[in-house]
């Protein structure tokens, strides 16, 4: 069976599960990549993995001259029309249905009969559009919903957005995402050193660490973390924060005067493990998230996590005050 997925850029987390059902499927599969980078992603430049071999590839770039004029979306639109007119596989797997290349390829498959499958991070207690956008979204929601062979739910939250546009059960199918668990576990051991020479060096030994790992975006809610902090002068503590975006000169601002508060920046995904082995306590405060990966990877440290209850049913990790 010939299969297409297409997904927005190349990332350390999809890349080693793709190559995962390219092996074990049987399919005759192939990636295509919308892009190659992703300014809303949370890792440094190095680590954006650039695959170019037989059955993946970006395909914003085949079409480098249209990318220059109408960009990225335009371009790699284009070229997937092309490999869909030339290769038409039996079975396309969309990660996502809002970009352009998405939206061609969800009427490509209903024109010609192909199944397709949708897979999304969409969350339900996020899903709070209005007015015109509001009637628009049902509408090609609905749409999409209907003419969908499968819906690939990764979370409580995810199957609950698919159900309130009308999903049916046997359309539903549950896959959370991974990461690579044997990495993390490895690292886990290898960091101990280094870890504590960063903890060391931050001013921060002997303190209990508190970790956020993420974006920095309103949303994210890391203003409550170092109001925390602040809110105990004197304690033994200390709040690490990995990450960069549009809230970091306003956290800075508010975090002014307490040493115990350390921005780390961005950091490789390579670099990542020595945090989460320096951190007491991995937190997670956003208001709404579709799927904390940060949790799975701190999972490998046998760190504390503060969550969601949502991501702790069915187990017993965690811990409440």
């Amino acid at each position: 069976m010939r299969v297409l997925l297409l997904a927005n850029v190349p990332t350390p987390y999809n890349l080693p599960l793709i190559e995962l059902v390219r092996s074990q499927s049987g399919w005759d599969f192939e990636v295509c990549f919308i892009s190659s980078s992703n300014e809303a992603v949370g890792w440094a430049d190095e680590d954006k993995p650039l695959p170019e071999n037989d059955g993946m590839s970006i395909i914003d770039r085949r079409l480098p001259r249209l990318n220059r004029l109408l960009g990225s979306h335009a371009a790699a639109a284009t070229a997937l029309l092309a490999t869909l007119k030339n290769n038409r596989p039996d079975y396309l797997i969309l990660y996502g249905y809002t970009q352009l290349p998405q939206m061609l390829a969800i009427f490509w498959a209903v024109l010609t009969g192909t199944p397709f499958a949708i897979m999304g991070d969409a969350n339900i207690y996020a899903d709070c559009a209005t007015g015109l956008r509001r009637i628009i979204k049902r509408f090609w929601l609905r749409k999409v919903t209907r003419r969908a062979a499968a819906l690939i739910a990764v979370g409580t939250a995810n199957r609950l957005f698919w159900e309130s546009y009308g999903a049916l059960p046997e359309q539903l199918f549950d896959l959370r995402y991974p990461v690579d668990n044997d990495y993390f576990a490895r690292e886990a051991v290898a960091q101990k050193a280094a870890a504590d020479e960063l903890r060391d060096r931050m001013g921060l030994a002997g303190s209990v660490i508190f970790l956020f790992v993420g974006r920095l975006i309103e949303r994210k809610r890391i203003d409550l973390l170092i109001e925390a902090v602040k809110s105990l002068p004197g304690k033994p503590l200390g709040l690490v924060i990995v990450g960069s975006g549009e809230e970091c000169e306003k956290l800075e601002q508010l975090a002014a005067g307490d040493e115990r508060i350390v921005f780390a920046g961005i950091t490789s995904y390579r670099e990542l493990p020595r945090y989460y082995a320096l951190a007491d306590v991995l937190v997670l405060p956003a208001r709404h998230e579709p799927w904390g990966l940060v949790i799975n990877e701190a999972i490998g440290f046998r760190a504390r996590r503060h969550r969601s209850p949502a991501l702790r049913r069915g187990c017993r990790s965690g811990w409440k005050r």
